[in-house]
């Protein structure tokens, strides 16, 4: 979904020429296709005869399409349609896109522009729960939240707080006297900073409060923090830190609370992937002839891919004889790669005859793999330092096997 939604979102039509057609569950087909009747009729008046003939045959596609439900499902109904160009005026091509949403649509919208509008359904994929993290000890405090594949240290404060020593020539009382006052100023700054990072988080599921030593017990003991987020306090954790490192530290503390974040369900399946490679034990393989091979032998259980793998897989092939290879290259260097090809010569019979053929997304290219032989796919985003190992240490791809290899 997320890369159609992209490869939507890129696409432009020479006018306003493209049709995006939202639609509420609950609504009724005939009342919709009522509407775009009235848009057909409409269009009748654009005066570019190009641009009147390309909106008409879009929205009677989106016509076509919508009689083939008899109702709108349970989610609703997205419809993208129209003219995209493919070169030069007179080169465009209708497309078309039918999508049910993952999540019910609240918004009836019908829009004909120059691009189509992904952004309703951009918002619905977006992680919505949101956990906050207050780390603190006598000394410092870390705010920070985890929300999906993110992970955000927001604040870090020092407390002031004088040492428990006291200076030379103060009596011990007053001392500490001066030294709960500056305690007291903390823990109000460390209640504030709370308040407004945590409070105005619309999807806030839970609080963690850790750290070492028992301040966060005495901060949490006193009304400093708000009610709201004080009844959202879902453990109290001792961590040995009090920085980023405690925040993390956290994270690991608390797998049952966090189990589906999505954030800590990557790091654990890329953590048990290394725990196998360090091992040695045959569990797992990794590169992408190794994983493609595996797939292809049937014996891969789970298949790892990094979000961010941009290879390209491209065919070449010779129009003058039947030579062809293929190549595997970034997608910024496919263009440069074309233009090359037309000066290479080729190796079969020297003809100036070598064109690219076909380039697909290897990311697409095991995707229908592991679709066809009923894989479990598993992406991983590279914003956290495991996934960062996948597409750097390990290509990008890499599989748990159903069985050890021998």
């Amino acid at each position: 979904m997320k890369r159609l939604l992209e490869e939507l979102a890129s696409k432009e039509g020479r006018h306003t020429e493209l049709i995006s057609l939202y639609i509420p569950p609950g609504r009724q087909v005939s009342d919709v296709l009522n509407t775009l009747r009235q848009e057909y009729g409409t269009a009748s008046n654009i005066k570019s005869k190009t641009t009147r003939h390309n909106v008409q045959d879009a929205i009677e596609r989106v016509i076509q399409r919508l009689k083939l439900f008899n109702q709108i499902p349970p989610t609703g109904l997205v419809i993208f349609s129209g003219a995209i160009p493919r070169g030069p005026p007179g080169s465009e091509k209708i497309e078309t896109y039918i999508i049910v949403p993952p999540e019910p649509l609240d918004i009836y919208l019908y829009r004909c522009d120059s691009r189509f509008h992904v952004e309703p359904l951009l918002e619905l994929l977006k992680e919505k729960e949101t956990y906050g993290i207050l780390v603190m000890d006598g000394s410092e405090a870390t705010f920070a939240t985890i929300k999906g594949r993110r992970l955000d240290v927001i604040k870090s404060i020092t407390s002031g707080v004088s040492g428990k020593h006291r200076a030379g020539g103060q009596s011990a009382r007053r001392f500490e006297r001066l030294r709960e006052v500056e305690i007291n100023e903390y823990y109000k700054r460390v209640a504030k900073y709370a308040n407004q990072i945590f409070l105005d988080i619309p999807d806030l599921k839970g609080i963690i409060v850790a750290g070492p030593g028992p301040t966060k017990n005495d901060f949490l003991e006193k009304d400093y923090l708000h009610y709201t987020l004080k009844n959202k306090i879902l453990a109290v954790v001792d961590t040995s830190y009090t920085d980023e490192q405690g925040v993390r530290e956290v994270v690991l503390k608390t797998p049952e609370i966090l189990k589906n974040v999505r954030y800590v369900e990557e790091k654990k399946l890329i953590q048990q992937f290394l725990h196998e490679v360090g091992k040695d034990t045959g569990s797992v393989t990794y590169g992408i002839d190794e994983v493609k091979k595996a797939i292809e032998d049937g014996i891969v259980k789970i298949l790892l891919i990094s979000e961010e793998l941009d290879l390209m897989n491209v065919k070449i092939a010779c129009s003058t004889c039947n030579y062809t290879e293929e190549k595997i290259m970034k997608f910024s260097e496919l263009q440069s790669f074309k233009l090359n090809l037309q000066k290479n010569l080729c190796p079969k019979c020297g003809n100036l005859t070598l064109q690219v053929v076909e380039e697909k997304s290897l990311l697409d290219i095991f995707i229908g793999l592991a679709e066809k032989a009923g894989i479990e796919v598993e992406f991983i985003s590279s914003s956290h330092e495991e996934g960062e190992m996948l597409l750097n240490s390990f290509g990008g791809v890499a599989a748990f096997l159903k069985y050890k290899k021998g």
